[in-house]
This record gives structure tokens, C-alpha cells and sequence, in this order.
């Protein structure tokens, strides 16, 4: 074997390790620092520009409406990684991953058409100027969860991708798993989200 390929050989068992140890079951991280509302607003608007805050009726709206844009965004955009992921493993004749990978597919574009839509119900959110900070506080919290989460979702289809087109095949099955827990974690979220808001009941004058 020529010096060449023993160095591509090298670094591609390098550029795997350093994949493999992104590998997160659960897509949770841990970090030392606190995150607060005002934190997590503070970094929401570093990569939202246009999401103001919550305080005001139409601050509401455009924040709302300005989130729930990025995710879908966000969330077709790693589903188009996904179909890729799903050509490579159909071209690779890995077929015990395939169909999973076409479910995670599916389970994609019908959370990104969920947020789209952005049925509440019946909330007195968004017209009702007397809620404190101290009320819609959680809602950065969780937003910031949302965008956190989804950001590790799209790094880890990325790396998967990658260790595909090497032809690593040993954990596919892990891989699987994980982006199954991470885009599940999403839709929880999401979920959690849209609870909150609509659970706001108006204040009496």
C-alpha cells in the first residue's frame, strides 16, 4: 500500500472517530451555564433577527410568525439531507436502514406542515396587552430549546451523511436511533410550545 493511501486511510479513521463522539443518544448536551429568559432571548435574536420579544400584542405575532418560519426552514432543510442519506443507503444496499430513514422522512415533513400551520386553538395570547414578562418568560426558554435542538438534529444528519459516503456502516442502527430521539425531541418541544400558548387566558380589566 503506497504512503498516499496510507494517509487517506489515516485521516479518514480520524475524520470517523471524530464523528462517532458527536454521537449523542437523546440529542441532549450539557452545559455549565444557566440559560435564562433573557439569555435565551438574547441568543434568539442573534440568529432570528426579525424576533423581537413577546411583550407587545404585535411583537407577539411577528415573533411568533418569524419562529415558526426558521423551524420550518430548518426542518426542510435537514430533510432534504435525510432524502440524501436515504438515496446513499438504498445505493449502498443497506437495506435494513432505508425504510427508517423513508419514516423520518415523512415524520419531517409533517411536523414542518404542522408549525406552518400554527393552530393554537383558542388563545388570548396574542391579543392580550396586559401579560407580564414574568407570564411569557418560559416561552423563551422553550423557543430557545427549539432552536438548540434543531441545530444539533442538523449536524448529526450531516455527520451521518458523511460516514455514509465513507462506507462506515458499523452503527448505522445508533445513528438511526438518534436522529429518530432528536427529531422526536423537536416535536415535543413544539408540542410543549404550543400548549403554553395556548393555555394563556385573558386578564381581567
Amino acid at each position: 500500500m503506497s504512503n498516499l493511501e496510507n494517509e487517506e486511510q489515516a485521516e479518514e479513521t480520524i475524520v470517523i472517530e471524530n464523528l462517532q463522539t458527536k454521537i449523542e443518544i437523546g440529542g441532549k448536551e450539557e452545559t455549565s451555564e444557566e440559560i435564562t429568559p433573557k439569555k435565551a432571548l438574547k441568543h434568539i435574536r442573534s440568529i432570528i433577527k426579525e424576533y423581537e420579544d413577546y411583550l407587545t400584542v404585535p411583537n407577539r405575532r411577528q415573533a411568533d410568525s418569524n419562529l415558526r418560519t426558521y423551524i420550518t426552514k430548518q426542518v426542510q432543510n435537514t430533510n432534504d439531507k435525510m432524502k440524501e442519506v436515504h438515496a446513499l443507503l438504498i445505493e449502498k444496499q443497506q437495506m435494513s436502514s432505508w425504510a427508517i430513514a423513508e419514516r423520518l422522512i415523512n415524520e419531517f415533513a409533517a411536523f414542518s406542515r404542522n408549525v406552518d400551520k400554527g393552530d393554537y386553538g383558542f388563545t388570548t395570547f396574542f391579543d392580550n396587552p396586559k401579560l407580564l414578562e414574568m407570564d411569557i418568560s418560559q416561552l423563551y426558554l422553550i423557543d430557545f430549546e427549539i432552536i438548540e435542538s434543531l441545530k444539533i438534529l442538523r449536524q448529526r444528519t450531516s455527520a451521518f451523511m458523511k460516514i455514509i459516503k465513507m462506507n462506515y456502516f458499523e452503527d448505522i442502527d445508533l445513528w438511526m436511533e438518534t436522529l429518530d430521539r432528536l427529531i422526536g425531541r423537536v416535536i415535543r418541544l413544539f408540542d410543549d410550545r404550543a400548549k403554553l400558548v395556548g393555555s394563556y387566558e385573558r386578564i381581567s380589566y
